[in-house]
C-alpha cells in the first residue's frame, strides 16, 4: 500500500501557530499535545476550531497564478507547507484543503478527498443547473461511522463547520446566511435516478437556496487532482488565470464563531461582517494592492513575485 504524505510533530506545532491555535490550560509549546488530548475526547469539536481558525488564518486566493515568477501551482505537501504556513501567503482550493488534508491525516482523522463541480449559480450567477467541470477539492471526515463534508478552500460561500452527510441537515453559516446539503440528482444526469451530494447556500432565511458544489462520496486520488490543477491553474479559460483575487474569514474574539469576511476582489478591499459590507480601502495601483496584500492579510510578497503580475490582465494600472 503506497505511503501517504503526513507532517511531522514539529511542522504540526508549526501549523498550529500559523492558524492561531491556542488554549489557557498549558503553554504554548503543549498546543499539539493539546490539540490531540481535544480530539481524544470530541473528534468533532476539535474538527470545528481547526476548521474555523485555517479560514481566517490561511486566506484563500490565487496569488500563485499572478504574483509568481512561473504563474503555477504545486500541490506537493512540502510546498504547500512552505508557501501557506512559512511563507504565509495563501492558497486556492487545492491548496487549502489540500495542506489540511494532510494535517487531519497526521492528526489521526479518517479522511480522504473527493473531486467536486462548482455550480454556474457560484461561478457565473446563473442559476440554471449546471456544473463546471471536476476543478474543486473536498473533504470526508469519518468520526463515529459517520461522513461530514470539511472545506476550506472555497472562498466565500466555504462551509464554516463540517456538514454532516445527511438529507437537508440546515445550518448556520455566516449569520444570517445557511448553509445545507441535500441528495438529489443534477440537470446533466443521463439517468435521473443518479443522486449526488450538493451543498447549498441562502444568504438569509428568507431567500432561496443556491447550488454552490456538487460532489460524491467517492474517493479521489493524487493523480486526479494532479489533472484537476493542471486545468484549473493553466487553462486560458480558467476564471483563476485571467482574475486575481484574495479572501479569508474573521473570527469574533472568543474563536468559537466566524462572523464575516474580509475580500479583496477588483480594485477594492471589503470587509462583510453579519451581513453588512464596508469598503475599507480602492486600490489604484498595483504598488497599493501588493501594500493591502501586507495591511489586511499579512502576505508579504518578493520582488520576484511582485514583478510577475506585470503584462498580466490581472495587472492593476
Amino acid at each position: 500500500m503506497a505511503q501517504k504524505p503526513t507532517y511531522t510533530d514539529q511542522q504540526l506545532e508549526l501549523y498550529l501557530t500559523r492558524i492561531g491555535y491556542s488554549h489557557s490550560a498549558q503553554s504554548e509549546s503543549n498546543l499539539l499535545q493539546h490539540l490531540r488530548q481535544c480530539i481524544e475526547n470530541d473528534a468533532l469539536s476539535a474538527l470545528c476550531d481547526l476548521q474555523r481558525r485555517h479560514l481566517a488564518a490561511i486566506p484563500w486566493g490565487n496569488s500563485g497564478l499572478h504574483y509568481s515568477p512561473h504563474h503555477t501551482i504545486s500541490l506537493n505537501p512540502q510546498n504547500l507547507f512552505e508557501k501557506m504556513v512559512e511563507r504565509r501567503l495563501d492558497g486556492y482550493c487545492m491548496e487549502n484543503t489540500g495542506i489540511f488534508f494532510i494535517v487531519l491525516r497526521s492528526l489521526g482523522y479518517l479522511v480522504y478527498a473527493t473531486g467536486g463541480r462548482v455550480s454556474h449559480a457560484a461561478a457565473k450567477g446563473l442559476d440554471n443547473g449546471l456544473y463546471l467541470p471536476f476543478g474543486h477539492m473536498i473533504l470526508i471526515v469519518i468520526i463515529g461511522g459517520k461522513k461530514y463534508m470539511v472545506d476550506v478552500g472555497f472562498g466565500n460561500n466555504c462551509a464554516t463547520a463540517p456538514l454532516l452527510l445527511q438529507e437537508g441537515a440546515t445550518a448556520t453559516a455566516i449569520a444570517p446566511s445557511e448553509m445545507r446539503i441535500v441528495r438529489e440528482s443534477i440537470a446533466e444526469f443521463t439517468d435521473p435516478n443518479q443522486k449526488i451530494w450538493i451543498y447549498q447556500t441562502r444568504y438569509n432565511p428568507e431567500s432561496k437556496w443556491l447550488p454552490q458544489i456538487c460532489f460524491s462520496d467517492v474517493e479521489f486520488l493524487p493523480q486526479d487532482f494532479g489533472v484537476m490543477n493542471f486545468s484549473v491553474s493553466q487553462s486560458r479559460t480558467s476564471w483563476f488565470t485571467q482574475v486575481f483575487v484574495c479572501m479569508r474569514m474573521i473570527l469574533d474574539e472568543s474563536g468559537t464563531e466566524i462572523i464575516g469576511q474580509c475580500v479583496m476582489s477588483g480594485k477594492e478591499v471589503k470587509e462583510r461582517l453579519r451581513g453588512k459590507t464596508e469598503i475599507l480601502q480602492a486600490l489604484g495601483t498595483e504598488e497599493d494592492r501588493v501594500k493591502a496584500l501586507a495591511k489586511y492579510f499579512d502576505m508579504h510578497l518578493r520582488e520576484s513575485e511582485i514583478q510577475g503580475i506585470r503584462g498580466m490582465t490581472s495587472e492593476l494600472k
